[in-house]
Order: C-alpha cells, then structure tokens, then sequence
C-alpha cells in the first residue's frame, strides 16, 4: 500500500496542518486493513461522527474478508477552504487505477480493471479538537466522479 499525497503545502500554515491531518486519517484507516486491526490504527484519533462510522465499517468488512489493497492511491486536486479558527472543509480526488484488492488469506492480488469508478472525488467536513488535530467528522465520495478523471 502506497498513497501518494500531492498538493501538500500551500503555504499556508493553517490548511497545510489541515492537509497533513488528513494523510494521517486515510492512512489510519489503510493500517486497521494491513494489519486486521482497527484500535491500533489511530481511525478515532483522526474521525469522528458521522465519518468514523463510515469508516469502522469499511475498515470492518475488510478485515472479515481478509482483504486489503496493494498498489498505490493517488490523492490529488486537494483543496482546503478553512472557515474558522476550528472548522473547515477539505475536497480531494483519488485515483484508484493503480490500486488492486489483496486477499490477505493467500497474498494473492487480484487486479482491478481501470474504470471510471477508479476516479473517486471527496468532500469532508474537518473540525479541530482540544488536541488541535484536525478530524473527520463528516466525509462523502462520489465514486466516478468526472471531475477526478483524466
């Protein structure tokens, strides 16, 4: 597993600590899969709400199918609109095209053909906690999202 973050500083101290806390949190939940263990991944250090129930189970189901990914994950178009000292939102396209699923049973990755579905646009809502770490509380994908498309 790889992910390759772009558009990482912007110059802008507020929204690169933004930006850095959100590598954290996709990072969190792509641990929980790898090793089949989602307390030891950081997931509710870096979501809350709405967001770390998504994930749980996203997390969750991989882990009972024993599957992960392998490859690599492009994150890109990465903005940041901050809208006080403690809230703000993050958007960001992925591509998945050179991501496959890996059964963790066999080690065995089975390829994933390249579709629009590989191009996954998110929008999240962030707010910054007593810890000053930037969470995840709300997060919606479009999966085939034009926008993220070459």
């Amino acid at each position: 597993m790889k992910n390759v973050f772009e558009d990482r500083q912007t110059g802008d101290p507020q929204k690169d600590a933004i930006l850095a806390d959100n590598e954290r949190a996709i990072s969190t939940v792509d641990q929980a899969m790898a090793y089949g263990d989602m307390k030891k991944s950081g997931m509710a250090f870096y979501y809350t709400d709405s967001a770390l129930t998504g994930v749980y189970y996203y997390a969750k189901d991989n882990i009972a199918r024993k599957t992960a990914w392998a490859g690599s994950l492009r994150y890109f178009d990465r903005q940041v609109r901050v809208f006080d000292k403690t809230s703000a939102a993050v958007t960001y396209c992925a591509d998945e095209s050179n991501a496959n699923v890996k059964d963790l049973k066999t080690d065995k990755v089975n390829v994933v053909e390249t579709s629009p579905d590989s191009y996954v646009y998110y929008s999240t809502s962030v707010r910054k906690n007593s810890d000053g770490v930037w969470q995840i509380s709300k997060l919606d994908e479009d999966r085939g999202a034009k926008r993220c498309q070459p």
